[in-house]
């Protein structure tokens, strides 16, 4: 009896309230399995999640291989810029060094040139003060003989043969030198003949020896 639907309008107020909280509590689990909490709704949002953190990844290690690579790129072009730039720097401080040879070599002849012509100004004033100057230029030409044959010449300037005749009166009159004069020999040069020899002791050749020596063109004459 109990279990017979009663009519509304026969319910009393308590049957109306108990049926209606009954109707609720039976909507309100409707709802709750209704919603998105099942496991076939939550499906979609996982499969989100997971294809976002594929990406992700993908997204990273594409990343870090980019950059592995750029920077071995890089590094390769830095190598071979580096090489370039020693390269060109070698080449530089060899121009350099070259140049600072040819520098050297051109300053020392320069003043090794300027030195002659200083010391040939000076013995040119020595000449010209000095009048005993050309006796030991004689006696050494006179030693580099091998021996005295007659004819025995010593040929000076002008300016010198009376030095001659008063300062080496003994060796000429034992060995029998002839003294003449020659206009071409500048004072404090002289030159020795005899018959087989002959010895140039100008100052213009005993200078040119002197040059010579030095790998140097520098004429006596030229001032």
């Amino acid at each position: 009896m109990s279990n017979m639907k009663v009519p509304k309008e026969q319910q009393t107020a308590y049957e109306r309230w108990e049926m209606a909280s009954f109707a609720d509590a039976n909507q309100s689990l409707t709802g709750t399995r209704g919603n998105g909490s099942s496991p076939q709704n939550k499906s979609p949002a996982v499969e989100t999640e997971q294809i976002a953190q594929i990406f992700e990844s993908a997204r990273k290690e594409a990343y870090s291989k980019g950059m592995q690579e750029g920077f071995a790129v890089g590094m390769a072009n830095a190598r071979e810029r580096g090489q370039e730039d020693q390269q060109s720097f070698l080449t530089l401080m060899n121009a350099f060094s070259h140049a600072l040879e040819q520098s050297d070599e051109q300053i020392a002849d320069d003043v090794l040139s300027l030195a002659l012509d200083i010391a040939k100004a000076m013995l040119k004033v020595k000449l010209s003060v000095d009048t005993q100057a050309l006796l030991p230029v004689v006696l050494d030409a006179i030693h580099y003989l091998p021996h005295i044959q007659k004819p025995a010449r010593i040929l000076v300037h002008r300016d010198d043969m009376q030095l001659l005749r008063e300062y080496m009166a003994d060796e000429i009159a034992n060995d029998h030198w002839q003294i003449h004069e020659d206009s071409n020999i500048e004072r404090g040069g002289c030159q020795v003949e005899t018959g087989a020899n002959q010895v140039d002791a100008t100052n213009e050749m005993r200078w040119k020896r002197i040059t010579e020596a030095l790998a140097q063109n520098n004429d006596w004459l030229l001032t």
